[in-house]
């Protein structure tokens, strides 16, 4: 057995609070292209030798109790599924269809290895590697760097580790963390009880948009007020949701990545925690001293972002804080970096919402994620029951507004920013 990361020894416990109906939620994917020339063997082989480098693709994990553990195995080859697309198809919608449905099967993180692979072939040749990924052995981050090293895998070039889970957690084990678990106590009992509780039972969906002039004007406020773009975000999306919910103050987790310190920004592992605000919307405040509020909070929560959950969970308790879980949020934020591809000219994303339906019914009742390419692609998913019809195209359309009209300066007060879209929803 080895120790666990904080980040690994959050998702386990996260995936307590969604429930066995929830464990799909945790798996990430990716599909990455393969380049001409290789055989079937030479890939899968590329992918093999990346489970071999990197331990948390090799390690199970168990829960007896409250008790977890983690161990890594030694390397032994493992299945990748084959798939020949099918004719006439597209091969990269086939390939994101597979990782749809690689995705939604849950990961027996106990028994085997915490991944699926499939390559998709086209008249034999391989075409796209897809691969499922659970949560607890990669993030988002992870699966990035995980791309260039299959690709110079499949060159034929040598596949090896930077640093390994283990080793960030044996620096973690022994760090105290008495600062930042001070910090999370002294503000735990100013989170909104509202927006704390996940376990809306009712259909998940998500309606996305992609606006490049939105994004401008976020480069030109963030230059203005000199903060950063996850503050600007935030502040305005917690204003679009705050108008929409008819609330004054808000709760929401941030996803912390975690990876600042450059000894961990090239692990293989997943780093994330929950890093939570509490913002107050005050309707009389000016926008830019809104914002500029905002940015402290930000900051400072993901700074706070990597700590011991079970540590963090028995400090609350005994600070006599009610309800204490540490992994508990309704509502998500999540700077998730660069795209993964621009969107088609004339699509709905960009000329107005694209919607994503799901029968999800397990994760947040609010999940704000936005990313960067030419344009800031915003995506809001909800519960039905949180964002009622269409309510999550309006809140995603309504941080755009609000966006333009924050960088154009016409609003005297927050309550005056105009959050009127631009586009149908």
């Amino acid at each position: 057995m080895t120790l666990l990361t904080h980040g690994q020894r959050s998702v386990l416990r996260s995936l307590v609070v969604h429930g066995e109906r929830g464990r799909a939620v945790a798996n990430l994917t990716a599909v990455w292209e393969v380049p001409p020339g290789p055989d079937i063997a030479q890939v899968e082989d590329a992918w093999l030798r990346l489970v071999a480098a990197h331990e948390s693709l090799r390690t199970t994990f168990a829960a007896d109790g409250d008790d977890l553990t983690a161990t890594v195995h030694p390397f032994a080859p493992a299945g990748v599924g084959n798939v020949e697309v099918e004719d006439g198809a597209d091969p990269a919608a086939q390939a994101a269809a597979i990782g749809a449905v690689l995705a939604a099967e849950p990961i027996d993180i106990a028994t085997g290895p915490p991944w699926r692979a499939v390559l998709t072939t086209e008249l034999g040749d391989p075409v796209h590697l897809v691969v499922a990924i659970h949560h607890v052995a990669v993030d988002n981050e992870a699966l990035r760097l995980l791309e260039p090293a299959f690709l110079r895998a499949v060159d034929g070039d040598p596949v090896a580790a930077e640093v390994q889970p283990a080793d960030l957690a044996a620096v973690q084990s022994a760090s105290a963390d008495s600062p930042t678990l001070r910090h999370w106590v002294s503000v735990w009992p100013d989170l909104e009880p509202a927006d704390r509780d996940p376990a809306d039972p009712s259909p998940r969906r998500r309606a996305s948009l992609y606006s490049v002039e939105a994004l401008a004007a976020t480069r030109r406020v963030c230059e203005r007020l000199r903060v950063s773009v996850q503050a600007v975000l935030l502040a305005v999306g917690a204003v679009a949701l705050g108008r929409v919910e008819g609330r004054d103050r808000l709760s929401m987790a941030l996803m912390a990545a975690n990876r600042l310190d450059p000894r961990w920004a090239g692990l293989v592992g997943s780093l994330n925690q929950y890093a939570p605000v509490t913002i107050d919307l005050d309707g009389g405040s000016h926008p830019d001293e809104f914002v500029a509020a905002v940015y402290p909070l930000c900051l400072t929560a993901y700074l706070n972002g990597s700590y011991d959950v079970d540590a963090l969970g028995a400090a609350l308790a005994e600070a006599g804080i009610e309800d204490p879980d540490p992994t508990a949020f309704a509502k998500h934020f999540n700077f998730l970096g660069p795209v993964d591809t621009e969107p088609e000219e004339g699509s709905a994303l960009r000329t107005g919402v694209s919607w994503r339906r799901s029968s999800q019914r397990t994760g947040p009742n609010l999940h704000l994620a936005i990313a960067m390419g030419d344009g800031l692609l915003i995506g809001v998913g909800a519960s039905e029951a949180c964002l009622p019809g269409d309510a999550p195209a309006e809140v995603a359309a309504a941080i755009e507004a609000g966006l333009l009209s924050l960088d154009r300066g016409d609003a005297a007060t927050l309550a005056e920013l105009d959050l009127t879209p631009l586009r149908p929803v």
